[in-house]
């Protein structure tokens, strides 16, 4: 049932976002319509995860549907900006199947349009007052932003930090991907409780699920790029950042294990083909299937708070599916 709406929502905001970006003569809104794939199906993304949650949470709780394109817009333009800046603080050159924005226009543009996608979703928050939402609820939803988009930017500081050194801990990776990964889910959750005038506690609780979601995802996103199959660019790994595997395994390797990992990652530039001496080293140590077992756990944990804030396993199984896509 859920599933029923959704192709059409996704269609109206991708319809919103494009008539919003073609009413301005500036190229820097050409280059956000660009990141969203909006001209051209080969350009940097064209999913709308954020927009298909909101949009179930919404259909599932609210009592009095209104139209809710401008957060499902404002949610889309958060996640763009974190995408510019990700993209440019890894120097990968792509996003998607196409070429990332700064790969286009240079890293100083590119911050540009980043910082400009966070301004407009703040903006469009506002436009809710057509949908006749109340004042304090676009209040609350505009204060849920500013937190989720502080706390994502407290862990890609966090990531930028673990990235030279053997001394990171498991609970600080996991504190760096709750808040780098965890607050753009958590902030789908909570602007979908507002919208849906779910209490501030629901809210809350809804918040942290997303966080917990954040870390099952950013572990299992480790677990595929150390043992996927695509031939792909392991760019996070080449950049030095410590996968989780990795860290678990430092953790609980012997003298000579930690050395020759510490031999890999002290060399001044990383190949790919060190990638299978680092696989062979964390495999011999079980962290592959203890780590998919941690993810599980986060998962468990999440969902259950979900459960206990909304009472919807229908929403559960929905979100489920979404963010394994």
């Amino acid at each position: 049932m859920i599933n029923d709406t959704l192709f059409d929502f996704e269609n109206d905001v991708n319809e919103s976002l494009k008539l919003f970006f073609d009413s301005k003569n500036l190229p820097l809104y050409d280059m956000m319509s660009y990141h969203f794939g909006l001209h051209d199906k080969e350009s940097a993304t064209t999913k709308r995860k954020y927009s298909q949650i909101i949009k179930a949470f919404y259909e599932i709780f609210a009592t009095d549907k209104k139209s809710i394109i401008p957060a499902a817009m404002s949610l889309e333009m958060v996640n763009a900006f974190l995408e510019i800046h990700d993209d440019i603080e890894s120097g990968n050159p792509q996003r998607g199947s196409g070429d990332a924005v700064w790969w286009v226009w240079g890293p100083a543009q590119a911050i540009n349009a980043g910082d400009a996608m966070h301004s407009l979703a703040r903006v469009n928050l506002h436009d809710l007052t057509n949908s006749k939402f109340s004042k304090q609820t676009i209040s609350n939803c505009i204060e849920w932003l500013d937190y989720a988009c502080l706390k994502s930017l407290e862990g890609r500081f966090r990531d930028l930090e673990m990235q030279e050194g053997l001394n990171t801990s498991v609970d600080e990776y996991k504190a760096m991907s709750r808040d780098k990964s965890g607050s753009m889910i958590g902030l789908c959750l909570a602007i979908g409780a507002s919208l849906s005038e779910l209490n501030k506690a629901q809210q809350k609780t809804l918040f942290g699920a997303g966080q917990l979601l954040g870390i099952a995802n950013h572990i299992n996103s480790d677990i595929n790029q150390l043992w996927s199959d695509n031939e792909s660019q392991p760019i996070d790994f080449l950049n030095k950042k410590k996968l989780f595997p990795i860290l678990a395994a430092i953790e609980k390797a012997a003298p000579k294990q930690k050395r020759l990992l510490g031999e890999v990652y002290f060399k001044r530039v990383l190949e790919k083909e060190d990638l299978q001496s680092v696989r062979e080293i964390i495999s011999d140590l079980g962290t592959k299937e203890e780590s998919e077992s941690i993810v599980l756990e986060f998962e468990t944990d999440a969902y259950n708070k979900i459960y206990e804030a909304t009472k919807s396993q229908d929403f559960i199984n929905f979100l489920r599916g979404t963010l394994r896509e």
